[in-house]
This record gives C-alpha cells, structure tokens and sequence, in this order.
C-alpha cells in the first residue's frame, strides 16, 4: 500500500480547519491542523508535511506573509494552497509570485480541493521521476554561454538556487555560501573581465557608473565578449565545481593569491573583498588562462539524493 501524504491545514477557523480534517482523512489523506501561522511554522520545522492549505486572510500573519516564510525556509519542497473568500488581483499576483500551488475559494466545494490535491501530487511524482533520474548519474554539468552586455539582465544565483533546491539536497549553510561564491564569480566576470572598470570608476555615483559601462558596451569588441558558467555536480566525490570564464584581460592572479593568505580581508583593495570570499567560502579556489577563468570546489554531504532518501 502506498505511504499516505500529509497535509496541514492552517485557519483561524475552527469549523474550517475542523471540516478539512474529516473531509481529507475520508479521501485518504494524513491530515494535521494548526490555528496560525505561527503554529503552522513549528510543525513544519519539527515534522514532514507534503502540502500546506493556509487561508489567506488569517491574523496576525497573513496567508501570503505564511507562504512567504515557507518559500524562504524550505524552498519549493512543500507544495501551498490558499484558501480565500475573495481573490482580488493584487493578492493572486502577489501569491503567484511568491509560488502558491492553488487557489481554493470559500465556501470550498470539497471535490474541487480533493481534485486540486491529488493533480498537485501527481506533478510532483512525476518531479520525483526526474529526481530519480539525477539521482542515477555519477556527474552532471551544466555550461551556460552568455552574451556579456546582457549578463546583468539575469538574476543567476536565484536560478541557479531554485534549481538546487528543486532537484538536490544541499543544506542552507552550504547552499548559501556557493550562492555568495556564484555572485561574486559573476560579478568579477562582469565588472573586471568585461568592462575592465577601474576601483575609481567602481566608485562613481550610480548614474555615473551607468554611462560609463554604456560607453564600454559602445566598443563593439566588448560588446561581443561573452561569460562562460560551467556547474559541475559530481556525486561521486560529493562536490560541487563552479567556474566562470570571461573574454577580459586577466589579471595576476598568483599575486593575488599571495596576498590573500597573507593579509586581513580589509586590508585586500586591489580586487575588493569579494574575491577574498571565494577563499574562504570554497574548500578549492584555482585560476586558469591568465585569471580570466575562476573555478571553485566545494564538498557537500549529499549533493544528489539516493532513491531511499
């Protein structure tokens, strides 16, 4: 028999809260309850939920400022349904973005939650069938080829963190630190390989510091150069390798070096305490073709989980 999914239903209403119960424990479900997000919050930190059904107008923290947290601290793991009795634009916009798996309107037609909940598990089976997948590879690596004068267009680290939360198990702490190292990596690629901006044009007032990289990206030689992202996920080694190469003019990178294991962050103004972090943040830092590609290494505990996880 397959293993049931558990639910928590959070509403400040009793009778609500109450219904859902009986009426998803009838269809199959494992279903636990909370009054507030607050309550909602210590469950999911001291047990296993699949889904959450949170009403949207709750006091105190509202069902949005709920998801918000959900999204924040456990990623996309845990699927969400909102409950509402009216569905103003603002809010569906608002939730939509904030990642809201449903929509639920009060009073709820008890099919249409009960249809709603079992097409959200069978996504996300069919998410697990792609995890499985992962899961089967010794080593996967993505090479991401971008035009340079469109680089800042494009949040990396947030793509980049929504794909390794969805698809691996990298613990917060770990995760976060390649995320800083990725910043940095780009911003490096961007802002010394690139543009090759000096620390005193780096310092100029914002709109200032706009004409002067709209004035770089005029020179079509720079217009055309490009940034190179490889990630590199070797479940073997339980490592994660990210590198970035730029078409800039290198720099010297085993002074550099020198002087990072031997004087204080605040002390290093060369190339800013940036790169001062990917020291410190990665287990591996190298350089390769005159500094214009930066690779780091990374150990995690598990980076790509067994079919029994």
């Amino acid at each position: 028999m397959a293993e049931k999914h558990h639910i928590l239903v959070v509403d400040d209403s009793i009778a609500i809260v109450n219904s859902l119960q009986s009426i998803l424990s009838i269809s199959g479900f494992n279903v636990d309850k909370a009054y507030n997000a607050c309550e909602a919050m210590r469950k999911l930190h001291n047990g296993h939920y699949d889904l959450v059904i949170s009403d949207i107008e709750m006091p105190g923290t509202s069902g949005l400022e709920f998801l918000s947290m959900i999204r924040e601290e456990f990623g996309r793991q845990i699927d969400v349904i909102l409950m509402t009795g009216y569905l103003e634009q603002d809010y569906f916009i608002e939730a939509i973005r904030l990642g809201a798996s449903d929509f639920i309107r009060k009073p709820i037609d008890t099919k249409q939650i009960v249809n709603s909940i079992r097409e959200l598990f069978y996504r996300r089976r069919n998410m697990d069938d792609i995890t499985e997948f992962y899961s089967q590879l010794d080593k996967i690596t993505l090479c991401f080829d971008l035009n340079a004068a469109k680089f800042s267009k494009y949040a990396i680290s947030k793509i980049f963190s929504s794909y390794l939360q969805r698809y691996f198990k990298i613990d917060p702490k770990t995760l976060n630190e390649l995320l800083v190292c990725l910043d940095e990596m780009i911003y490096n690629a961007y802002i010394h390989g690139t543009l090759g901006l000096s620390p005193q044009e780096r310092s100029l007032p914002h709109e200032e510091l706009i004409q002067v990289i709209e004035k770089r990206f005029a020179d079509p030689k720079i217009k055309n150069r490009k940034v190179e992202l490889t990630l590199t996920i070797d479940n073997l080694n339980k490592e994660i390798e990210i590198s970035v190469k730029d078409d800039g003019g290198g720099f010297d990178h085993e002074n550099w070096l020198k002087m990072v294991r031997n004087e204080q962050i605040l002390d290093i103004k060369e190339y800013g305490r940036g790169l001062v972090m990917l020291y410190h943040l990665s287990d591996e830092l190298s350089f390769e073709n005159d500094g214009r590609l930066i690779r780091i290494r990374k150990k995690v505990a598990n980076p790509i989980p067994d079919e029994h996880s």
